[in-house]
């Protein structure tokens, strides 16, 4: 059986990919949270 040790792009580890995918997510979310705010 072959091992899967795939390198993640730019970062170290997978973990950093995780950790930048919900910051920006929680980005977002903070975004259209403020602009409803604004804008109702």
């Amino acid at each position: 059986m072959e091992k899967n040790d795939h390198k993640s792009p730019f970062f170290k580890s997978w973990n950093s990919w995780y950790v930048l995918v919900i910051a920006v997510l929680a980005l977002l979310i903070l975004f259209f949270y403020l602009f409803t705010k604004q804008f109702s």
